[in-house]
């Protein structure tokens, strides 16, 4: 299953669907098209280090993957200075250089997960993961275990519980149930999908919704949801609450009534990245989930973590871009805060500094939606005589509320606290965060029918953008230098993508010769893909971006709603690699593991799903180059990191055993010894860190 785009995003979207007289987008206005081109090279130079210094760190008996033998690595300034012979490491290694024997296994490239979500993970850490419970009983006992644990907490959340044909929440009297265990706090339950949320009496009664219906919310009536509010048989809602934009009803005014301050918010994130580390991984690709408004705030927290000495890895995040009036606006948004991360790395701007101008843009633009709605209803005639222009702006100013309490407000009540003294003035040159990517949401998932498929009549609001739309925004963002990530699921989503890629390289032939390089854009999932479209990936240097552990042999509710004439080019990682794709591997994590291990092993490992099938397994080199190598690329740091040499970045993996033997023997989540980023040990499992 792959993670949804935000509820309070979703509702603004039907909300935009229902009222087209009024929600019209008007792509060319405000015309942005015009926007200085930016041709400025986004690729990493080469690292200066001197060969001779002495060594902060040096690894002994080093396995590398293809070579015979062992090797030593020195490491200086967080930067590998040599690799060779104990001779060769011998005159940099000194009496303070720690030394950290391999003892003859695997040292890898730190890994990098391409594709996750690391704001899920964060509210994630506080709650109770109910993903191995099946009965009552055990749910009751493990959620008051939780409650006395988390006495402190004032919201309770549960997350993962599954579906069951006996459900462990009854959904008629899910209320009572809940009341019977935690009556004193909001608590809130979601499904594994995220598809269905249960909430007690005390979180119905802070949304306003513990009162007899119908009448329904204004809003879920005029979007014709009052059926995915489940009824008692006192004709209060229940407590069940089905999809993500109904949940949200009770979800989003219980986070605005107790937001998590930035404070807790550091501490999760710092805990998600040391999660992370353990299993590996030095460096991810943050996906947005189209929420402009958290995606800035993400950042600021970002920012604070590393300038605090607190970001155990490199983090290349993204912002949002909306199928409306304002995407292009949102690309602009995202180039204007990367161009001002890039000048406070050169020391143009102080830390504190950034801080405001970042600030500034979460305030004004992230989420302008409903500004420009209620500046409409003021100024347009039209929309000011629309019958339902009231319930609209209702509705919409309900959804802004609660994201400014949630995002914004935190920030804005606290104060900056890059002017501490106790804080560096600047950011740090080094380079270990990145925000070059616009994401973008092209359709839904298989399982829902709401990805955007050949075979089969689109959904309404399938796919989210036109291909006017999709054009225009992707020809904008290369423009200025922004990377587009498209989540596409369907064949169709995939090939419009594709075509629009194509379209853009040709247009803008000449700023990537400028540049010296194109734009790296991606395509997130590709589950579906037809056989004319594989060798377009290499053709057009498109980065394909794939999960390995969302692949998984028949029969699941997927197989049983896709033809079997397609499931040869499903999931395609080997063909799109023998058309050269730049193929890097994500976990779309916390939805799915993020143990790099078992992804590895379960790509080497595939078996085709019918006897004649397609083998799709890739070899050991091409599935480890998909979380090291090829990422980098993707970053624009190819000449400094994926690779173990001198004068690369000194992020590496050791391992407790030899890689090679990962294709026989079965991950045990054992593997990972060592965490070694920017020349720092990030985890190490015997605690020496």
């Amino acid at each position: 299953m792959k993670c949804p785009k935000h509820a309070e995003t979703v509702l603004s979207e039907k909300i935009v669907k229902l009222f087209p007289e009024i929600f019209k987008r008007k792509l060319e206005s405000p015309d942005l098209s015009d926007a200085a081109q930016d041709t400025e090279s986004l690729k990493e130079p080469a690292l200066e280090y001197e060969e001779n210094a002495e060594a902060d760190l040096v690894i002994r008996n080093a396995r590398l993957f293809g070579e015979n033998g062992t090797r030593d690595i020195a490491v200086s300034g967080g930067i590998v200075t040599r690799v060779g012979s104990r001779g060769d490491i011998e005159p940099v290694t000194g009496q303070a250089t720690r030394i950290v024997d391999a003892e003859g296994n695997s040292v890898l490239p730190g890994f990098t997960d391409s594709h996750l979500h690391l704001s899920v993970a964060m509210k994630r850490r506080r709650g109770l993961n109910a993903g191995e419970i099946r009965t009552r009983e055990e749910f009751r006992k493990k959620l008051r275990d939780f409650a006395s644990r988390k006495s402190e907490e004032k919201v309770l959340y549960i997350f993962n519980l599954h579906y069951q044909d006996d459900p462990v929440i009854p959904s008629d009297k899910c209320r009572s149930f809940l009341d019977s265990i935690v009556e004193d706090r909001p608590l809130l339950v979601f499904a594994h999908d995220l598809h269905t949320v249960w909430a007690n009496s005390r979180a119905l009664d802070i949304a306003g919704l513990l009162r007899e219906m119908p009448p329904y919310p204004p809003l879920a009536e005029e979007l014709e949801l009052e059926e995915k509010i489940v009824l008692g048989a006192d004709k209060k809602p229940s407590g069940e609450l089905r999809e993500p934009e109904v949940g949200y009803f009770v979800t989003g005014p219980v986070q605005a009534r107790f937001p998590v301050s930035i404070e807790e918010s550091l501490e999760d994130l710092e805990a998600v990245c040391a999660e992370l580390a353990s299993h590996g991984i030095t460096g991810v690709h943050n996906m947005a989930l189209a929420q402009p408004a958290e995606d800035l705030s993400f950042l600021l927290l970002l920012i604070e973590l590393e300038q605090k000495g607190r970001l155990p890895i490199r983090v290349c995040t993204s912002f949002s871009s909306i199928a409306d009036e304002h995407m292009l606006e949102d690309v602009y948004r995202a180039y204007l805060v990367r161009k001002a991360l890039a000048r406070a790395r050169r020391g143009e701007m102080t830390a504190a500094e950034l801080h405001e101008y970042i600030l500034d843009h979460l305030v004004n633009n992230g989420n302008n939606r409903h500004p420009s709605l209620l500046k409409a209803s003021r100024e347009d005639e039209k929309v000011a005589s629309h019958p339902r222009i009231k319930d609209i702006l209702d509705s919409s100013r309900h959804v802004f509320r609660t994201i400014e309490k949630t995002y914004l407000a935190p920030h804005g009540e606290r104060g900056n606290p890059h002017r501490s003294e106790e804080l560096p003035e600047n950011i740090s040159p080094r380079v270990k965060i990145r925000c070059d990517t616009v994401k973008i949401f092209m359709d839904g998932v298989v399982e829902k029918n709401t990805a955007y498929r050949l075979d089969k009549k689109p959904e309404e609001g399938i796919p989210e953008f036109s291909r006017k739309e999709l054009e225009q925004l992707v020809m904008f963002a290369d423009k200025l230098g922004m990377q587009v990530a498209a989540h596409s699921i369907g064949d169709a989503s995939v090939r419009s993508m594709l075509d629009a890629i194509y379209r853009t390289r040709e247009k803008n032939a000449e700023f990537d010769e400028a540049r010296g390089h194109r734009i790296p854009h991606r395509i997130e999932h590709i589950e579906l893909c037809r056989k004319e479209d594989i060798p377009r990936f290499g053709k057009e240097k498109v980065v394909t971006s794939m999960q390995p552990l969302h692949e998984r042999p028949p029969v699941t509710l997927w197989h049983e709603m896709v033809p079997r004439n397609e499931w040869d080019t499903a999931f395609a990682w080997k063909d799109v690699l023998e058309e050269r794709a730049v193929l890097v591997f994500g976990s779309d994590w916390p939805i799915v593991s993020c143990d790099v291990m078992e992804g590895i092993h379960h790509a080497v490992t595939r078996e085709p799903w019918t006897d004649t099938g397609k083998h799709q397994a890739l070899s050991l080199t091409q599935a480890l180059e998909a979380y090291t190598y090829f990422p980098a690329l993707t970053e624009y740091s190819g000449g400094i990191k994926g690779s173990i040499s001198a004068g690369r970045i000194a992020d590496l993996v050791i391992l407790s055993e030899d890689i090679s033997s990962l294709a026989e023997n079965s991950p045990d989540g054992h593997w990972i010894r060592t965490t070694i980023c920017d020349g720092k040990i990030v985890y190490d499992r015997n605690g020496s860190g």
